[in-house]
């Protein structure tokens, strides 16, 4: 659905009157080429006014089409296919209009099944473990915020921009593997990796990225033989980390939680350190709440429609 790429864009910005003042500038900031970028009048993000086109009638989120379109753009980093777009508003029609309660709750379910989608899992989950493997992980409790190995990353910013070197518009398979296996190569060339890892031999370095994860891999011995014997790289090796179930299984709630913040508000999440508060503080709040029940399915729409439905995420758009 590129027609909304190409809808029309009226912007209305208000110029400086300050004497004597320089009026900021226009910048336009693309995260992802070929997708939609965004507008800035100096640190102000400057809405646009989404048309149909042909027409005066207004785009918003509320709009099932353009919901759709933007968990793909949010999430999967492309515009949605023909099919999958149709799949995806078969569904949310099958809500009455007056049915708001099946409207939100459907909405939460869809944008859930992004993040557990194959395509995200590969890409967007792979890469959220490599810094939970290689660098630490953002702390899940309150126990957790002055943790040894609590580093707080991966950030919003790296994040995307990791996510963008693996991202193509088709979601060609062979060609995203390819994409893989270069930032994993190019990961262990990074410098806080080399000076973490490079002084370490073989063993201790298999032990060290599981000491990092806060993980034992049940290939554990199998990694090292193949490393020792050159059957596998360093770099193999993590990956094989960072895919493994025990990793999926450790973090695949957090990585959900952060997932939220970097696709529906596009930032951080909140940092808790020296909160008043910790158990309040956004992240390990919405931890928390994963915790409550064994309903998985249920919290994940409930966590989901927390942030569709919130001022900050609505007024993106």
């Amino acid at each position: 659905m590129k027609k909304f790429a190409a809808a029309i864009f009226l912007t209305a910005l208000i110029a400086a009157t300050a004497f004597a003042q320089s009026p900021p500038t226009l910048r336009i900031v693309t995260e992802t080429p070929g997708l939609p970028s965004d507008l800035f009048y100096g640190d102000i993000k400057v809405k646009p006014l989404r048309l149909r086109p042909g027409t005066n009638q207004v785009i918003t989120i509320a709009d099932y089409d353009f919901f759709i379109q933007q968990q793909y753009v949010d999430f999967l980093r492309r515009f949605p296919e023909p099919d999958g777009m149709a799949f995806y508003l078969n569904i949310l029609n099958g809500c009455q209009p007056s049915d708001v309660e099946c409207i939100k709750f459907t909405r939460g379910a869809l944008s859930a099944n992004f993040f557990r989608s194959p395509e995200f899992q590969r890409k967007g989950s792979y890469v959220m473990y490599l810094y939970m493997v290689s660098v630490g992980h953002r702390p899940a409790t309150v126990a957790e915020l002055n943790g040894p190995n609590t580093t707080e990353r991966p950030h919003y910013t790296e994040f995307m921009s990791d996510l963008g070197s693996i991202s193509v518009p088709n979601d060609d398979p062979v060609v995203t593997e390819q994409k893989k296996v270069a930032l994993t190569d190019a990961w262990m060339q990074r410098p806080e990796i080399k000076t973490k890892y490079d002084p370490l031999s073989n063993s201790a370095f298999v032990q060290a990225l599981q000491t990092t994860a806060g993980v034992t891999v049940s290939n554990a011995a199998q990694l090292l033989t193949d490393l020792n014997g050159g059957v596998k790289t360093r770099a193999q090796v993590l990956r094989a980390i960072a895919e493994s179930p025990e990793v999926n299984n450790q973090y695949f709630k957090q990585a959900f939680v952060t997932m939220e913040y970097f696709g529906y508000l596009r930032r951080d999440p909140e940092v808790c350190v020296g909160s008043p508060n910790p158990s309040q503080c956004g992240f390990i709040f919405h931890n928390a709440r994963f915790q409550l029940t064994a309903d998985e399915d249920f919290l994940e729409n409930t966590i989901v429609r927390g942030f569709i439905e919130s001022p900050e995420y609505i007024g993106r758009f």
